[in-house]
């Protein structure tokens, strides 16, 4: 067992501990209320056990899935009590609604009328509300008495460091075990006090794994952002959750996404890409959306290939060489939108808003998106995602990770058709743009989520229906 994995199950097992403990709890509060409201439904002598234990399992799929796609079983002591339970019962309504009208017209039949329904959700959510708010209050009590602290470091031993520390340690009930600082080279040396100095920056990861980091703050006295990436180089790769004191600009401009330390902003850099939604709740999402959409859009494909091949010589499909997911090439389908072989006299650029070499056909399928059809074959084959950053050529990419050593982690996700840069900014037309994009591409890939997919689909769907794409 190595040294980094044994850090991670040191790490994540108190995490899946309350997980886990938390998903008991609220099958508990489910079973009150199903005995409550339910059981008596079922308790006469006619009555068989196996349609009620069915039931019962298949509610508590349904609201155990949703809270977790909320993330309501979240192991930090960040989590606000109150917060939880309004989550839980907008979204449990909601689903409630929704059931209820797909019984009313007949597309999902219910075993029960939709008064009972009703009611077991009002004492389910008494009973989640009671359960949990108790969960929770119960985690903090041992988080105040030492018990379950993550143990953190701050890296910037400097007036902004001692910011972070000072503000950690009048909140315990954070669940923070600061314990010291990583000096960061070429940065004047505060005297180290109590020995609370552990070392420098150049041995960062070896400093996490030694002393079973779980949080990591970034805190250099200037805003250097090529520092910084070379802080974030060293420390990816250890299971620890990031976060970054920002300067102005990244605080207010919402390109990152930040959390409050009581009233301090942190930028938070998410180190578990490899979520169970990222791993497998995407890809069932891709194939679920990809699959019909491409048999649906058959009859189109007829009808544009008939209009390319009508509108210019060439062939119907464009392709070309990309680098995907964990840095694979592959290659890429789009309807052809420019002349054949346009790039033969220019080499590889970016095509510009009057470009003479886009067809006439070809304007028309970019301005609602429809040159990007072909790549549901790449989504369906697994190169792409629907929502993704978008794959960029080799030659573009060497340029950029020259200057962005952090490139590399767009590679961390598969690639998408659209995403959040493609609805936040339009199509590339030089360098300053694939640039712009990469703030973009970095918050969706910090912020991956089901409901931001959800987001950027609606988006994109209201790209093209009202052709404002280019």
């Amino acid at each position: 067992m190595t040294s980094a994995f044994a850090h991670n199950l040191r790490i994540r097992v108190p995490k899946w501990i309350i997980s886990w403990s938390l998903l008991i709890a609220d099958i508990f509060a489910g079973g009150c209320a199903f005995y409550l409201v339910i059981y008596p439904l079922h308790s006469g002598p006619e009555s068989l056990v196996f349609p009620m234990v069915e039931n019962f399992i298949l509610i508590t799929l349904i609201w155990s899935s949703l809270f977790f796609i909320l993330g309501l079983y979240k192991a930090t002591s960040e989590v606000s009590r109150f917060g939880e339970i309004q989550h839980a019962t907008v979204g449990s309504f909601s689903c409630i609604v929704l059931l209820i009208f797909l019984d009313a017209v007949n597309i999902l039949p219910l075993p029960y009328k939709p008064g009972i329904i009703l009611n077991y959700w009002f004492v389910f959510i008494l009973c989640f509300s009671v359960v949990r708010f108790s969960a929770r209050s119960i985690q903090k009590a041992m988080i105040r008495k030492g018990i379950g602290l993550e143990k953190m470091i701050i890296v910037g031993h400097n007036p902004r460091g001692k910011k972070v520390a000072a503000d950690v340690e009048k909140h315990p009930d954070f669940g923070y075990d600061l314990i010291g600082f990583v000096h960061i080279d070429g940065e004047e040396e505060l005297d180290p006090g109590n020995g609370s100095l552990l070392g420098h920056d150049n041995n960062l990861k070896d400093i996490i794994i030694q002393h079973q980091i779980a949080h990591v703050v970034l805190a250099p006295n200037r805003s250097d952002h090529t520092k910084l990436m070379s802080l974030l180089t060293r420390a990816n790769g250890a299971p620890t959750a990031i976060k970054i004191v920002p300067d102005l600009y990244e605080a207010i401009s919402g390109m990152a996404r930040t959390q409050q330390l009581y009233g301090l902003p942190l930028i938070r850099v998410n180190p578990e890409l490899n979520t169970l939604y990222n791993r497998h709740g995407k890809r069932l999402l891709d194939l679920l959306i990809a699959v019909p959409a491409f048999i649906l859009l058959l009859p189109f494909w007829a009808l544009i290939s008939l209009a390319i091949k009508i509108g210019s010589k060439g062939s119907i499909l464009y392709k070309q060489e990309r680098i995907g997911w964990k840095q694979r090439p592959f290659t890429i389908y789009k309807f052809r939108s420019m002349v054949q072989d346009a790039e033969t006299d220019t080499g590889p650029v970016w095509a510009s808003k009057d470009d003479s070499r886009i067809t006439s056909v070809g304007r028309w399928l970019r301005r609602f998106r429809l040159d990007e059809i072909p790549q549901l074959i790449n989504v369906i084959k697994g190169d792409m995602s629907l929502i993704g950053p978008r794959p960029e050529r080799p030659s573009i990419i060497e340029r950029l990770i020259q200057e962005y050593p952090f490139y590399y982690r767009r590679h961390s996700v598969r690639p998408g058709i659209t995403g959040w840069a493609q609805i936040k900014h339009p199509y590339d037309q030089r360098i300053e743009d694939v640039r712009e994009k990469l703030k973009y591409d970095f918050f969706y890939i910090e912020s991956l989520t089901f409901n931001l997919d959800i987001k950027i689909i609606l988006n994109t769907v209201w790209v093209m229906l009202s052709g404002k794409g280019r």
